[in-house]
């Protein structure tokens, strides 16, 4: 079993490579970048390619060449680098997921996990979402998400290519520097965690938190998962506003200073709650940390990091 993980040395990608590799299993990361710092922890127990989703050589020669049974496909431009530059986000995101499909069609890949986005949802539909709403993505980052997931669906009816995929809310936790949900959720409890001071325009935005090690466990309930119904399935933590999660941050750390804005701002574009009840059925999915477990860790996380 050879595993290829896109994006491995991002966010998502480099907790889910470092569970893999803990598991024993033969990682490949395919990434653009050579920053392999997050990566440190399992140094020597993956296999880092470099090259561009966009290319299709380089994606081929990955896959092929390194005959890959499974793959994780997380890379992609995030929201803000999409809309700066939509050209670049449908090169990057569609056609490098068209490229990967393709090369996992020609290698007879077993099995193709996609991480998708509740970015495919507008602020339209009733809350909480459900896996079946309509989809009307109000960004660039969304619609690539939504197209490649009716790519995947494609390649899964046409060429029986066994695809799974999830979409995740806002996930946060320790190492978490980008992403438009990354400003008023990691990098917050980072600068608490610091001792700086946090100020918040949008205090009273609420959103779906999903914990990054609980993201890690839907992956690997997904791709352990025998031939799944659905395909594609919401992932949901806990829903709350910026300024309860501050409290709670405020449990674990008494003296962090925390200023809030007293306006009605709204930064998110994406809907609040969602329901994930098909993987809780289908998959066994349920998260592991509560609220308070999940700052708890990230905050002790960030401190431990500080001190090394």
């Amino acid at each position: 079993m050879r595993l290829l993980v896109t994006g491995g040395t991002g966010f998502i990608g480099s907790y889910l490579v470092k569970k893999l590799a803990n598991q024993g299993m033969e990682v490949i990361v395919f990434d653009c970048g050579r920053d392999t710092s997050s990566l440190s922890e399992v140094q020597g127990r993956y296999q880092l390619v470099p090259g561009d989703l966009a290319s299709p050589p380089e994606v081929f020669s990955a896959v092929l060449e390194n005959e890959v049974t499974d793959i994780f496909h997380l890379a992609s431009l995030l929201a803000g680098t999409c809309e700066k530059r939509p050209f670049a986000g449908l090169n990057v995101n569609l056609k490098g997921t068209f490229n990967l499909l393709e090369a996992a069609r020609m290698g007879k890949v077993k099995k193709f996990v996609f991480v998708s986005s509740i970015s495919v949802f507008g602020k339209d539909v009733p809350e909480p979402v459900d896996d079946d709403a309509p989809k009307n993505p109000s960004t660039i980052y969304g619609i690539t998400k939504l197209a490649s997931e009716h790519l995947c669906r494609w390649y899964s009816n046409k060429h029986n290519l066994d695809i799974r995929a999830v979409r995740f809310p806002w996930v946060f936790g320790p190492g978490r520097e980008r992403g438009i949900t990354a400003l008023y959720s990691s990098l917050l409890l980072d600068r608490i965690a610091r001792g700086q001071t946090v100020q918040i325009r949008n205090p009273d935005e609420r959103g779906d938190w999903l914990y990054i090690k609980d993201a890690v466990k839907a992956l690997w309930l997904v791709w352990k998962s025998s031939r799944p119904k659905r395909r594609i399935y919401n992932i949901s933590g806990e829903v709350h506003s910026i300024r309860e999660v501050m409290e709670t941050a405020k449990t674990v750390v008494p003296d962090a200073v925390i200023r809030y804005d007293d306006t009605k701002t709204s930064l998110s574009p994406y809907p609040s709650s969602y329901n994930d009840e098909w993987a809780r059925k289908e998959l066994g999915w349920a998260p592991s940390f509560s609220m308070e477990e999940a700052v708890r860790d990230h905050i002790q996380s960030v401190r431990n990091q500080e001190r090394n």
